[in-house]
């Protein structure tokens, strides 16, 4: 079901907040192309920002023929239950496994509205939401192709080295096996984990190589493991050496022609 709340309308763009299967998104797209099956890119911002983040690079996806969708993240805007999001970063997994779980919903509502063409939906993200991407793609075998902005394509061992940072004495607090499952959960959607599943698929990597948030060691593992295999055919890798975690300009730029060229062509 598909509800209008609010319209911002700039130049022939228009953004506005609706829900897809109830859960809330920002829907961004041409005024001119309301009533079009268009392409589609799902977007995620990253931890503790605003939906809104990502209106940047939405606006240059909606400029190169998109429909975009910003979901908001669990625990997020107006899905908040008043989590203090930064005195409780052990959610973080949990919000990212809401949104890989949920993106079914998503696409499901777009097709069934005729607002999106399923055979052109790609999905992107930015840090947590990159992560989410990579994820996505490990998972949704449909999605044409997808773009990770300074996030990881190896969760586990994303989580694995935060776990090693937390104090003894607070880790002895935690359930025997808490760890242990929470593992098995990330790895469902760890695309190091069963590369096969992008099979060849368009994706996009970029990150700064000095990133201390979401270090970059991730992907250059990644890519060093599996450059040049039949899954990685059509994989590209960007870094700005020396980059902290942010996303250039240019970058998005660099994204969004990605995926103009495969998704639209």
């Amino acid at each position: 079901m598909v509800m209008k709340m609010t319209t911002i309308v700039f130049e022939d763009v228009i953004v506005r907040a609706i829900k897809l299967d109830d859960l809330p998104v920002l829907h961004v797209f041409a005024a001119s192309q309301a009533q079009t099956k268009l392409p589609t890119i799902i977007d995620y911002h990253g931890w503790t920002t605003p939906t809104s983040s990502e209106l940047v690079a939405s606006y240059q996806l909606v400029q190169a023929g998109f429909r975009v969708i910003l979901p908001t993240a669990y625990l997020h805007g107006s899905r908040s239950d008043g989590t203090d999001l930064d005195r409780h970063p052990e959610r973080f997994w949990e919000i990212v496994g809401h949104s890989v779980t949920e993106f079914p919903r998503l696409v499901e509502a777009l097709v069934t509205s005729g607002m999106s063409d399923p055979e052109k939906i790609g999905v992107m993200g930015t840090s947590m939401g990159g992560i989410t991407a990579a994820g996505i793609m490990a998972t949704q075998a449909q999605i044409v192709a997808g773009v990770s902005l300074i996030g990881s394509p190896e969760p586990v061992a994303f989580a694995k080295d935060q776990v090693a940072q937390i104090p003894a004495e607070l880790l002895a607090q935690l359930p025997a096996d808490l760890l242990t499952k929470t593992y098995a959960q990330i790895g469902q959607f760890d695309l190091s984990q069963q590369v096969e599943r992008l099979a060849g698929r368009p994706m996009f990597f970029f990150n700064g190589t000095a990133d201390t948030m979401v270090p970059y060691k991730y992907v250059a593992d990644f890519e060093q493991r599996f450059a040049g295999t039949d899954a990685l055919q059509q994989t590209v890798f960007k870094h700005a050496t020396g980059g902290a975690h942010h996303v250039p300009h240019k970058m998005h730029q660099a994204a969004v022609a990605f995926l103009q060229q495969h998704i639209i062509g």
